[in-house]
């Protein structure tokens, strides 16, 4: 747990429970693992960040008072001495201790829920990869993630990764929407950076590949609708066919192989990977 919250920066109860104490029923996965953290939260290794129920509520949820309510699963991040106990360890070298710790709390909630939704992703590949045989070679996010292109001008996805089944690696650009944002503007933004990074040496650069794929995760199936039909409306035919969209529900599964995703270019639903 240590170990992911240090390269995470922070992690959800259920997050780290389908991480590191996965079992076929939630409610004893996610026991199990609020034991754990008690205990590394009794030690000081953990800190619980303040968060309220409300900003860690899905964009559909009504805004009545019961978001006034009860509580949202607890956020959890390291502390300096969870940090000093990895590099104690030697799980982690002491360039871990160097970042700054995370300083979250109820004014950061839309930016929290934003990047929640990309350690989703992140746990979902780690889920895949445990049930499949697979492994997830290199993840970055935040600005780790960002390539930049050149005269001053760089690409942001909220994270990358590569993602490798035996011989065969699968690279991904995220981009994690939440639809919150209103009008066209930043996703025609994005499109403008994405035909430049495929139409250059950037992408091999940083990771390794010349071959990738966006991936949108979208909170519902119209969301998911009205991105694909912008990508396919407003970016060169070269680049529709690099964007797979799919609804948020796709993370609840183990599977890359269930036709849950949209081809920008198609409106038929198909496997991320076929073999």
């Amino acid at each position: 747990m240590l170990g992911y919250l240090a390269e995470l920066r922070f992690l959800s109860l259920p997050q780290l429970a389908r991480l590191c104490c996965p079992s076929g029923r939630e409610d004893l996965s996610e026991r199990a693992a609020r034991r754990h953290l008690r205990a590394l939260f009794d030690a000081g290794m953990v800190d619980a960040l303040p968060v309220s129920r409300a900003a860690l509520a899905p964009p559909e949820a009504g805004n009545g008072a019961s978001l006034l309510y009860g509580s949202a699963p607890n956020v959890y991040a390291p502390t300096r001495e969870g940090l000093r106990a990895l590099v104690r360890s030697g799980r982690s070298g002491e360039d871990v201790l160097k970042a700054p710790l995370p300083s979250y709390g109820p004014r950061n909630g839309l930016f929290l829920a934003h990047e929640l939704l990309v350690r989703d992703v992140r746990v979902w590949l780690e889920g895949c990869a445990r049930a499949q045989g697979h492994s997830v070679e290199r993840w970055e996010d935040g600005e780790a993630a960002a390539i930049p292109l050149g005269n001053g001008r760089v690409v942001r996805p909220d994270a990358w990764f590569a993602y490798r089944m035996g011989k065969v690696v699968l690279v991904g650009l995220v981009e994690a929407d939440r639809g919150t944002e209103r009008g066209d503007r930043r996703w025609g933004e994005k499109l403008d950076a994405y035909a430049l990074l495929f139409s250059g040496e950037e992408l091999r650069e940083a990771t390794g590949y010349v071959n990738a794929r966006v991936l949108v995760v979208c909170p519902d199936e119209r969301r998911r609708d009205g991105l694909a039909d912008l990508v396919e409306r407003e970016a060169a035919p070269e680049l529709v066919g690099r964007f797979w969209l799919a609804e948020r529900d796709v993370l609840n599964s183990v599977c890359l192989r269930s036709p849950v995703w949209r081809h920008a270019c198609s409106a038929a639903l198909s496997p991320l990977i076929r073999h």
